[in-house]
């Protein structure tokens, strides 16, 4: 076996198909960010019409929407870096199992971007509305 022929496996490395199951777990990360900002957004309302008043959006809000959004980019990059770096090897990305993963875990975190994004800008909403309202009555009477 030459140099040249090595240099042109068809497969990726053991190592390329390790690295891309980080695009699932990134993907999973965004997900499950995604689920915990809704929740921790829909208790902070009840929070507020339990106590009737307005109360300042928790650090943790921005922290998990801004941890979502960033998991989801993170997957798309790793994604696109990855098969990139294997195609300029010479190898062909697309064979396995590994890589089919990946690929499904991409489409759905392009989806996560949208929707994690939606959550950073909710949780700037209820943040410029609980500090417009800050010390006032939430409910009635």
């Amino acid at each position: 076996m030459t140099a040249h022929s090595a240099h042109t496996d068809p497969r990726p490395t053991g190592r390329w198909r390790t690295a891309i199951l980080s695009v699932p777990l990134l993907c999973t990360a965004a997900v499950i960010s995604f689920f915990v900002s809704i929740s921790l957004s829909n208790g902070h309302h009840a929070f507020q019409s339990a106590h009737c008043r307005y109360t300042l959006l928790p650090w943790t809000h921005f922290a998990v929407a801004y941890g979502g959004l960033a998991a989801a980019v993170l997957a798309v990059a790793v994604h696109v870096l990855m098969f990139r770096s294997a195609r300029r090897a010479g190898a062909d990305p697309r064979p396995g199992w590994q890589s089919t993963l990946a690929t499904f875990a991409f489409v759905l975190a392009c989806l996560m971007i949208l929707l994690t994004a939606g959550m950073v800008v909710v949780a700037h909403m209820d943040a410029a509305q609980a500090a417009a309202h800050l010390g006032k009555p939430l409910c009635e009477g």
